[in-house]
């Protein structure tokens, strides 16, 4: 259920996700080899200017 949540608009890679709660960002990757959940980083707004 990792990629449950949106792929990272930040990243270009499929195994890094974005989990958002109570509006906080935390982007997280999958590594499927070492069958591991990593957190990247938390921070409380959107980064990117669109």
């Amino acid at each position: 259920m990792p990629y449950k949540f949106r792929k990272s608009f930040i990243f270009d890679d499929e195994n890094i996700r974005d989990f958002i709660f109570k509006g906080y960002v935390i982007p997280y990757k999958i590594d499927k080899e070492k069958d591991l959940i990593i957190i990247l980083d938390i921070y409380k707004e959107n980064l990117l200017d669109f």
